[in-house]
């Protein structure tokens, strides 16, 4: 079973029994049936925990980027993803050498498709921002769940529940309804959203597999990405940054403190993301993701005070629903197992 040369499995058993496996505790030789972990559920608490950090790094660590925007006056965020990853290249060499995981090895060409995919993700979701409206931007963001499932089933024959599949029509809805208002795209716009969308999933679905295939946790995974992202990150500057701009810009106290501390948030974004696609499913992974744009909008509104209509609210509420839903659906499929 596998990618070509990449290394990557495929095909064989039903990735819902994989997701099963990695939800539920050993039931080893004499265990008891994991019934014990969060809420009821057979979720892990490394799971939930990875799951609750990732959802707080991530809303932290775009109010940052925002007020670094805003306040600062910088605008290189291609650059600031890379200092993001070296940080992240560091902090896992960091806890590898205090013994928070154990090294293992992994060949270049297996972990390239990882770094790819997020490199042509970052990519090509800028190109689609600077060449459609900012509605199309999230409608392109929207087709990542469908695209996921589409994936799943053609890549490795996943094939989700009805039940499950109904839950997502909510969230997909009012994720729409809160976000989206302007639609305008253009030729090459379109294309380019399309290439972010399949570089997006492929990402995570690679993420996800290469963890279960190399026998790697997702410590040990981010230790072998996290540099290649970063060199790819800094070869895209030039093509997304104003360098002659970033090269004139002052670097004062309080950006270096406030860039740093994007920089720590990042750490911890990037160490549960893997954890959390480690530990779920791709598909699983992007309602998290939108469930971290339903409080980054929120939290919007509360503390930052943004202007908001009963439109937004309203989508807000029913994108909640879908992510509940889901929740509640998948609960249910645990303990039933």
């Amino acid at each position: 079973r596998r990618w070509g040369s990449a290394g990557v499995a495929s095909g064989g058993p039903q990735r819902m029994a994989s997701e099963a496996k990695n939800d539920e505790t050993d039931k080893g030789s004499g265990a008891k049936p994991a019934h014990h972990g969060v809420c009821g559920t057979t979720l892990p608490a490394v799971t939930a925990m990875g799951i609750c950090g990732n959802v707080a790094t991530v809303v932290g660590v775009v109010i940052m980027n925002k007020y670094i925007q805003k306040v600062h006056g910088m605008k290189a965020m291609i650059f600031l993803s890379f200092c993001h990853f070296v940080t992240t290249a560091i902090g896992t060499r960091v806890l590898l050498a205090v013994g928070f995981f154990r090294y293992k090895a992994a060949s270049t060409r297996a972990i390239a498709p990882v770094a790819l995919g997020s490199l042509g993700s970052v990519a090509f979701m800028n190109l689609n921002l600077a060449h459609n409206s900012v509605g199309f931007y999230q409608i392109s963001k929207l087709a990542c769940i469908p695209v996921t499932l589409a994936m799943g089933y053609c890549i490795d024959g996943v094939v989700v529940p009805f039940r499950v599949k109904l839950t997502l029509i909510p969230l997909v809805l009012g994720m729409g309804i809160a976000t989206v208002h302007d639609v305008e795209a253009s030729v090459p716009g379109t294309m380019y959203a399309t290439v972010a969308v399949l570089c997006t999933v492929a990402s995570q679905t690679f993420t996800s597999s290469l963890q279960r295939s190399l026998g790697c946790d997702s410590n040990q995974l981010l230790y072998h990405t996290s540099p290649l992202i970063a060199c790819g990150m800094l070869a895209l500057c030039p093509i997304f940054d104003d360098v002659a701009a970033l090269y004139a810009f002052e670097w004062t106290a309080p950006v270096v403190r406030d860039v740093a501390a994007s920089c720590l948030l990042a750490l911890g974004v990037n160490i549960t993301n893997y954890l959390v696609l480690g530990k779920t499913s791709p598909l699983t992974y992007q309602v998290v993701g939108h469930l971290k744009t339903i409080l980054t909008i929120a939290f919007g509104i509360i503390v930052l005070h943004h202007q908001t209509n009963s439109k937004n609210l309203l989508g807000i509420g029913i994108a909640m629903l879908g992510v509940v839903s889901y929740s509640e659906v998948k609960r249910r499929m645990q303990l039933g197992r």
